[in-house]
C-alpha cells in the first residue's frame, strides 16, 4: 500500500513539472503592428537545425533549389569577432532562377561580468539577389550600441532594400509579442514597407514562423522581391545569434 502511494505521488510530481514544457508551452505571434489576414504565408521551419557547410535542399511553396549556410565565431583577449556566409539557389517557375549570396561580419568585445561594451561597423549583413542583369541589394544596419549597458540593449534595426528597378524599400525590426508589450532585446520578427505601406515581413504568425507577403502585392513580380527579401532576412534572424 505504502508502495503504490509513493508510486502515485512520484507519477503526479512528475507530471507537474513536466506540463508546463509541454501542454502549457505556447509560441507567441509576432506582433506586426500591421493586419496581414489574407497574406500569403511561407514556413521557414525547414531552415531551421541545420548543420554548417552542408548543402541543403530548398523547398518553400512554389519554390526550390538549394541552400549552404556558414557560421563561425572567435574571440581572443576579450574581443571577438562572429563571420557568416550563406549561398542560396532559388528556382520559381515564373521568375526563373535566382542566386542569392549574403554576408556579415560583426566585431564586438564580449560580454563581461553583464556589462556590454560593443563596436559599431558601417553595415552589419548584406545580401545581393541576382538574376541575369537583374539586381537586388538587401543591407541590415547596426542597432544602435550604448557605449555602457548593463545587460543586453534592444537592438532596433533599420533595413534597406534596393530594387532592381531603383525603388527603395524599408524593413524594421519588431521586438514585441501579441499580448505582451515588453520589447525583447533580439528582434521576434522583421516588417518590409514602402513607405506607410506595408508589404511583406517574417515573424511568428498563427503559430508558425513564415515569411508573410502582403496580398496587395500577390501576383505581381514585388511578391517575388519581397519573399527573397524575407528569406534573406529569415538567414539574417537565423545567424545573429552566437554560435
Amino acid at each position: 500500500m505504502i508502495r503504490m502511494h509513493l508510486t502515485n505521488i512520484l507519477f503526479w510530481v512528475s507530471l507537474m513539472t513536466t506540463l508546463p514544457a509541454t501542454a502549457f508551452f505556447k509560441v507567441a505571434d509576432t506582433n506586426f503592428e500591421e493586419d496581414f489576414a489574407g497574406a500569403t504565408t511561407y514556413p521557414t521551419k525547414s531552415l531551421l537545425m541545420k548543420f554548417n557547410f552542408k548543402t541543403q535542399d530548398l523547398n518553400i511553396g512554389p519554390y526550390t533549389g538549394t541552400w549552404k549556410n556558414r557560421k563561425s565565431s572567435s574571440s581572443f583577449m576579450g574581443f571577438g569577432k562572429s563571420k557568416t556566409s550563406t549561398d542560396i539557389t532559388l528556382v520559381h517557375d515564373t521568375y526563373g532562377t535566382w542566386t542569392i549570396f549574403c554576408s556579415g561580419i560583426k566585431k564586438e568585445i564580449t560580454n563581461q561580468y553583464g556589462m556590454t561594451f560593443e563596436r559599431q561597423g558601417a553595415i552589419d549583413y548584406q545580401c545581393v539577389m541576382q538574376s541575369g542583369e537583374q539586381t537586388a541589394v538587401l543591407v541590415v544596419l547596426p542597432y544602435k550600441k550604448p557605449k555602457f549597458s548593463m545587460g543586453p540593449p534592444v537592438e532596433n534595426r533599420k533595413v534597406i532594400i534596393t530594387l532592381p528597378d531603383g525603388r527603395e524599400l524599408q524593413g524594421s525590426s519588431l521586438h514585441s509579442v501579441v499580448g505582451n508589450k515588453r520589447k525583447n532585446p533580439k528582434p521576434v520578427g522583421y516588417k518590409i514597407s514602402d513607405g506607410a505601406e506595408a508589404l511583406g515581413a517574417i515573424g511568428w504568425f498563427e503559430k508558425k514562423k513564415v515569411i508573410l507577403v502582403d496580398s496587395d502585392v500577390a501576383n505581381t513580380p514585388d511578391e517575388h522581391l519581397i519573399f527573397m527579401s524575407g528569406l534573406s532576412l529569415a538567414f539574417f534572424s537565423k545567424n545573429d545569434t552566437k554560435s
